[in-house]
């Protein structure tokens, strides 16, 4: 039943909850080596993976809420890439779920992973496009159902704002 309701707000269908986030005007822009994109002005920034075709700048970031019970992240380098800092740890974490697309060059893996000791879920989007050789993938973990669905206005303004540069 959870991976349902995770599917379907992941697939962006509206949820309306009176303790929703409420973030209006209050982003900030965050510039990776080769992207922009605003996350809530409150969250603490991360930087992961180094640029691997830039000498500044990262490919990935994570942006964790101030209370911890939500964290969003975003991989987004120049041109193709490993997002290797949030694939599945099996001493930790478990698949629950996975989808994966394929159409036009495009691969879309969708998944969902909980931590074994059930502290955290995280679910997250990998888009591939092999006609352009690009990459990016959205992601949030979350503690709980009810932290998920607090912060899912905000994920989403987080995934739509994001503008990819290239040379």
């Amino acid at each position: 039943m959870i991976v349902l309701i995770l599917m379907v707000a992941l697939a962006g269908i509206p949820f309306s909850s009176p303790h929703s986030f409420q973030a209006a005007g209050s982003w900030r822009t965050y510039r990776g080596a080769w992207f922009e994109i605003k996350y809530p002005a409150n969250f603490a920034v991360r930087p992961s993976l180094p640029s691997s075709t830039s000498t500044r700048g990262y490919d990935s970031v994570f942006f964790t809420a101030p209370d911890g019970s939500v964290e969003f992240y975003v991989f987004s380098p120049q041109w193709n890439g490993t997002p290797s800092d949030i694939e599945i740890n099996p001493l930790s974490e478990v698949l629950v779920s996975q989808e994966i697309t394929q159409n036009f060059g495009k691969t879309i893996r969708r998944a969902t992973v909980r931590a074994l000791d059930g502290s955290y879920s995280r679910s997250f989007e990998d888009t591939e496009e092999a006609t352009t050789n690009t990459r990016k993938v959205f992601g949030i973990r979350y503690a709980n159902l009810a932290s998920y669905n607090r912060y899912k206005s905000a994920y989403l303004t987080f995934k739509a704002s994001l503008a990819q540069f290239s040379d």
